[in-house]
Order: structure tokens, then C-alpha cells, then sequence
């Protein structure tokens, strides 16, 4: 505990001490202060003093932390480093960006240095394979090894193997989801145990990700009341439902999954094809395209009437197409977002205003020239 001692001007000649130790501040401005820094700061911060730290520890202000975090939407840029040698000692690197980024009105591009969160590594040639991302937390694949991790603690949680499967045999499609009510993450499974021949789901089964994680809790199946279809697409959270794409053997069906009663449904397709879903302002969305240059952006304004919105046609640059960019999602601002494929000319992002019909990129700084860069992504967090 930190004191001063300050003489009293009352009282000639006595002299009071004054308490300036951390502790004595207000729970409340206490709070507050720590609210707003970054969670590895909160790390060391828990070493301050013993208040801190079970402030900091307590489900009160991890709940409400979440909470803030959560309405400040981020980017995710994830990307493979190599190194060649006998170990494969190769690297998945984790970083992160807000979604509001500044650039000149005077030009059209701009660039950002994003932070580094977290680096997994891994033994094996294979690379890891981003499924989604939910509310901060990534959902991953590497090796016939599935997990969930949490970037910001730098948490890596496993998720149980199924041995009834051979997974020289099987095919999973797998999607991360928040219930709601329960405050919990859970994960959708959708099996295919005959990938060569029909390629049709023969099991879907849920696993909840408990506070206390343990291996001993098992996947629970579920019963979904759609047969004969096969996934077809990594799917889109919101607000507690994933919405992914299925094939049948006579047309392409639109499934929904709510995390909280763990019940599936059917929402009917737009007219036009749907290319890619997004999450749209807290909607489902999906872009159509017309040709190699044009697009619409199609909206699901109603869930209950399932009722679609489009909107007019839109044209890419002419330059669009040589950038080998794929569409990656929107902003919370509602801009269209497309990540590069490429990273012989650095590392872009591009951005496209649906209003203005103006498209911008950003470069994405902080890398070196190093021809070990692999297969890197963009996605984004906002609910």
C-alpha cells in the first residue's frame, strides 16, 4: 500500500497520512478503468493487487467486458507462415483490426498495421483451416483436429474425438454458435459417412463448450427432419441462428439451426442464386452474381414471411477482377468486404460502399517481403 504523509493545516504540527494505494479507489471508477483496457493488459493487470485481480476474475466483469467488446466489431486477418524444414514448424498467425477505418476523402486507398493476437503452432504439413467466427471466438480445423479458440486469452479449447468414425471414412461440416439463453457456445455437426459415393449427412449432433471444459462430455445427436441433402456452404451466424446453404439431389435448400432450442428449419431461396451468404446489418444476406462484372445484393427483410429484398445492379472496377479477391463479409457500416488471394503485390483488402457505389483498398502493413506467406484470410466479428 502506497501512503504519503502531509502535514495538517488545522493542526499546526500534526501530521496525517494520506492513503494512495489502488485498492482505495471506488469499485465503480475501478471498473471502469479496467473496462477499457485490452484484455492482454487485463492479464498483467491481475497481478496489481489481490481486489484487481478478483475483480477482474469475477463472471461480472467477464460478462460485461464481452459485452463491450462485442459492440466494437474487429476484422480477423489470419495467415500460414512456412518455414521448410524437418520439423514443419509452421505457424498460424491471428490478427486483429477494428472495423472503422480512417482513409483520406482525397484518395481512395489507404492502409492499417493490424494487432497481433495469437500464434498457433503445428507439426505437419497441413495447413489449419478457418471454419467461422462467433463473437470473438474462432473455430478452426487442423489435421482431423477441431478446436475453438479465444483470441484474446489466447485459450485453445479441443474438441473431443468421436471415435465411433474413422476419419479416413467421414466427412464433417462443423459450424460454431452462441446460444443465447444459456449464455453458451456450442457447435453443429453435420456427419457424411460415405463422402465417395452420395455424400449425403447421416448424422447431425451438437457439443456444448462448458465453462469447466472437460473431454468426458460427449456429442449429442439431434434430429434434424431434413434428409438427402449434402452442406455446401461454411454458413453465417446471427443472433443466435446459422443459416448455411444444402444440395438435394434436385435443388439447392437454405437450412437454419437456433443454437437455443437446437431446432433446424427451411427458409425458401431467393429467385436469383445465391453466390455467398453474409450477415447484413443483423440480416441474412448473400450477393448474386449477373456476370463476370456485375452483382446484386440480396436481403432477407422478414424471417417468419420470408420475404427477400434486392437491390440495383452494381458494377465492379474494371480493375476488380485482376486482384483475386473473394467476397469475405460486410461492415457494420455495410460496406461490402473482399479479401486477397494473393500476396505478390502486399497484402489488400477491399471495401465497397453499396450507396456511393465506390470501391476503396487498404493495404494491409506490418508484413515483410518473405515468400513463406501462405494462404491467408480475412473475416469479421460482429455479434
Amino acid at each position: 500500500m502506497k501512503t504519503k504523509e502531509t502535514e495538517d493545516k488545522d493542526n499546526e504540527g500534526v501530521i496525517s497520512t494520506v492513503d494512495y494505494s489502488l485498492d482505495s479507489f471506488p469499485l465503480d471508477l475501478t471498473m471502469d478503468i479496467l473496462l477499457k483496457l485490452p484484455a492482454k493488459s487485463l492479464l498483467v493487470c491481475k497481478s496489481v493487487s489481490k481486489k484487481w485481480c478478483s475483480i477482474i476474475r469475477s463472471q461480472i466483469f467477464i460478462d460485461t467486458f464481452l459485452s463491450v467488446s462485442i459492440s466494437r466489431p474487429l476484422f480477423l486477418f489470419t495467415y500460414q507462415h512456412y518455414s521448410w524444414n524437418d520439423n514443419y514448424d509452421n505457424q498460424l498467425i491471428i490478427l486483429s483490426s477494428p472495423h472503422h477505418i480512417s482513409h483520406p476523402e482525397s484518395n481512395d486507398s489507404s492502409s492499417l498495421v493490424p494487432r497481433h493476437e495469437m500464434a498457433m503452432s503445428k507439426t505437419s504439413p497441413d495447413r489449419y483451416i478457418i471454419h467461422s467466427c462467433v463473437r470473438g471466438f474462432i473455430y478452426c480445423s487442423h489435421h482431423h483436429h477441431y478446436m475453438v479458440c479465444n483470441p484474446t486469452t489466447r485459450q485453445v479449447i479441443s474438441l473431443p474425438e468421436d471415435h465411433r468414425f474413422d476419419h479416413d471414412t467421414v466427412k464433417y461440416y462443423m459450424h460454431l454458435g452462441y446460444d443465447l439463453s444459456n449464455d453458451k457456445y456450442k457447435v453443429l455437426r453435420m456427419v457424411v459417412t460415405q463422402p465417395w459415393r452420395d455424400n449425403l449427412v447421416s448424422e447431425h449432433s451438437v457439443y456444448t463448450l462448458e465453462r469447466q471444459q472437460s473431454s468426458n462430455v460427449p456429442w449429442r445427436r439431434v434430429e434434424s427432419g431434413i434428409s438427402n441433402y449434402t452442406p455446401c456452404s461454411k454458413g453465417v451466424y446471427i443472433n443466435g441462428v446459422v443459416y448455411y446453404e444444402g444440395r438435394t439431389t434436385s435443388s439447392m435448400i437454405l437450412v437454419t439451426f437456433d443454437f437455443d432450442s437446437e431446432r433446424f428449419g427451411q427458409i425458401k431461396q431467393p429467385e436469383e442464386t445465391l453466390t455467398c451468404l453474409a450477415d447484413y446489418k443483423g440480416k441474412l444476406a448473400g450477393l448474386s452474381f449477373l456476370n463476370e462484372t456485375s452483382f446484386r445484393l440480396l436481403v432477407l427483410e422478414d424471417v417468419k414471411e420470408q420475404i427477400w429484398s434486392k437491390t440495383d445492379i452494381f458494377y465492379f472496377p474494371d480493375t476488380f477482377w485482376h486482384l483475386e479477391e473473394t467476397f469475405s463479409g460486410t461492415t457494420d457500416a455495410g460496406e461490402l468486404v473482399f479479401g486477397g488471394n494473393s500476396y505478390a503485390d502486399g497484402l489488400y483488402v477491399s471495401f465497397f460502399d453499396i450507396k456511393t457505389k465506390v470501391m476503396r483498398r487498404v493495404e494491409i502493413e506490418g508484413f515483410t517481403d518473405d515468400d513463406e506467406l501462405r494462404w491467408w484470410r480475412i473475416s469479421s466479428w460482429t455479434n
